[in-house]
């Protein structure tokens, strides 16, 4: 009986851990996701011409507002 209490204490470790994971993961897609939204918005009416320049400069600019 207390090998089994052992071995649900080193599941119940094992699923927290992988939950965790699971939550740090989601948490970053949904950084990423308002980055993209900021970016889409900021760069929709940008012609083709200076969409490079002007993706790198946003992206700069995102990113040190969020830091």
């Amino acid at each position: 009986m207390v090998t089994y209490f052992k071995m649900k204490r080193q599941e119940w470790k094992i699923k927290k851990l992988f939950y965790n994971a699971i939550l740090g993961f989601l948490h970053n897609q949904e950084e990423i996701w308002g980055i993209m939204q900021k970016m889409y918005i900021a760069l929709k009416d940008t012609s083709a011409d200076e969409f490079q320049k002007e993706f790198i400069d946003r992206l700069a600019e995102i990113i040190h507002e969020d830091r």
